[in-house]
């Protein structure tokens, strides 16, 4: 069940609520865990009872672990890797057995004579995030960061909660199980959560599906055949799509947990206004950047360690990024491209270079970097990948084929229009949550009338988005959200 279809849109969510909200305040965990689990049940309703049987195990192994109990070092940390190798097993099993056995095994059984066929094992429905929330969960444990869960029930909901379940953020139990003990949800949680939800429903109906539309059609075609008009339009187009595609997402979970008196922490700022690498991944998937530094990088020895261990830090982070993202080489190379520019830019850093580029050259090379980091996680394959940025460089000549479509019929004049209002959106401030719908000021808090006024312009705009962006999604068809797959 995902955010943009009928059943949840129309069935679950509001069925889910009604019940939530009319619940006692003590039941309410356990409401939000019985619905959570059923939203997770109708798309993996095998895997449903595995990960109940392995959270219970995190919850064990959590109380063991915990400094309080004051069992020997050695018996919490192996207690801790135990935990840590059931929870990164599963996900080895789910996402990279494949391909392992095709593009590890296959080429080296290919010398000796052998075949070796699709070992077939499906890709578990968000496992990549799920396995994250508890790695970071056990660690924190270890380590005394985390508030210990009162029960499994605590446990159990801060995995299961199903807005940010399946694609995040990625959320620390440090950060939300305060808020799982005790929390109190106003009637101002769900207007500006519910709000919240329906600007993420039009950033992906409205804005990412259309121009992903553009991009799905060029990346559809031969590579070796494109236009170079056509390259350069293709990831313009992805820049964008997984931008409103993602970001949408995030609100949707922000605004559906904040719905239910849960805070979750951001997960973009404005990423494509960035003037660096480095200021980039601050704003780009802001939860996995911090968890890679928290539970990677900082381990790792950050950047206490001498020059060449950080450089060799940052590549290990960012590899295992890559590899996160998607069992395949172009997510290798993907996260090692990455690991390449930051260190560059920490090499110029450390060199104390005195010039410095403006301000807008600065942000058209974070770009263009970008952009060109966008081919490989959009290519098929690897060979594609190269072949494209090949012909975006002037470096291959593409071979003319007259079967590729005119550019009228690649990009329609609606298609054009979007991308430029997604363009404009994507560096303005505040377009996430705009400040007159999110902030009062003290003449507004003071003043029964324009409280008034603020909730039903709330209101009204929730209320628009939702019928606009629900009319989109029946006319266009149903699209999952990009980082489903991974």
């Amino acid at each position: 069940m995902l955010f943009t279809t009928p059943i949840f849109l129309f069935f679950f969510l509001p069925v889910f609520m009604v019940i939530y909200w009319l619940t006692p305040r003590f039941a309410k965990n356990a409401t939000a865990l019985a619905g959570s689990i059923m939203f997770f049940a109708w798309g993996e309703p095998l895997f449903v009872f595995v990960l109940l049987v392995t959270t219970y195990i995190d919850y064990r192994v959590s109380l063991l672990v915990d400094p309080s109990r004051n069992l020997p070092e050695k018996r919490r940390r192996a207690i801790l890797i135990f935990g840590l190798l059931i929870n990164v097993g599963i996900l080895l099993w789910s996402k990279y057995t494949g391909f392992l056995v095709l593009d590890v095994v296959g080429p080296i059984a290919k010398v000796f004579g052998y075949t070796v066929g699709d070992p077939h094992i499906g890709l578990i429905l968000g496992i990549s995030f799920i396995t994250f929330h508890k790695v970071s969960f056990l660690v924190d444990s270890y380590k005394g960061r985390a508030v210990p869960p009162r029960n499994f029930l605590d446990c159990a909901l801060y995995i299961f909660l199903f807005p940010q379940l399946i694609a995040g953020p990625i959320i620390r139990y440090h950060d939300i199980g305060e808020q799982i003990h005790a929390r109190h949800t106003s009637a101002d949680d769900v207007i500006a959560g519910l709000l919240r939800f329906s600007i993420g429903f039009a950033k992906k109906t409205l804005l990412a599906d259309p121009i992903g539309a553009v991009a799905d059609r060029i990346f559809g075609l031969p590579a070796e055949s494109l236009p170079v008009e056509y390259v350069w339009l293709g990831i313009a187009a992805y820049t964008l799509q997984i931008y409103f595609d993602f970001s949408g997402y995030s609100d949707m979970a922000i605004g559906l947990g904040r719905t239910m008196g849960f805070r979750f922490p951001e997960n973009f700022n404005r990423p494509y206004i960035s003037r660096s690498i480095g200021e980039f991944w601050q704003r780009w998937h802001i939860s996995l950047s911090r968890w890679m530094r928290v539970y990677l990088y900082i381990p790792l020895g950050g950047n206490r360690a001498s020059p060449a261990r950080v450089f060799m830090n940052l590549w290990i982070v960012f590899l295992i990024s890559g590899i996160w993202h998607g069992a395949s080489w172009n997510f290798v190379v993907w996260g090692a491209y990455y690991g390449l520019f930051l260190s560059i830019e920490r090499l110029v850093s450390l060199s104390g270079w005195p010039i410095r580029f403006p301000g807008v050259i600065a942000q058209l090379y974070t770009l263009l970097v970008v952009m060109c980091g966008w081919v490989l996680f959009r290519s098929p394959d690897l060979t594609y990948a190269l072949d494209y940025l090949g012909i975006m460089f002037g470096i291959i000549t593409p071979i003319v084929d007259p079967k590729v479509p005119d550019l009228a019929f690649v990009i329609t004049k609606i298609n054009a229009a979007t991308m430029v209002i997604a363009t404009f959106l994507a560096v303005l401030p505040d377009v996430v949550t705009p400040r007159f719908m999110t902030w009062k000021n003290s003449f507004v808090s003071r003043t029964s009338i324009f409280e008034s006024a603020s909730v039903l312009v709330k209101s009204a705009t929730t209320a628009l988005l939702l019928i606009v962006s629900s009319m989109a999604m029946f006319s266009s068809g149903y699209a999952p959200f990009l980082y489903f797959r991974f």
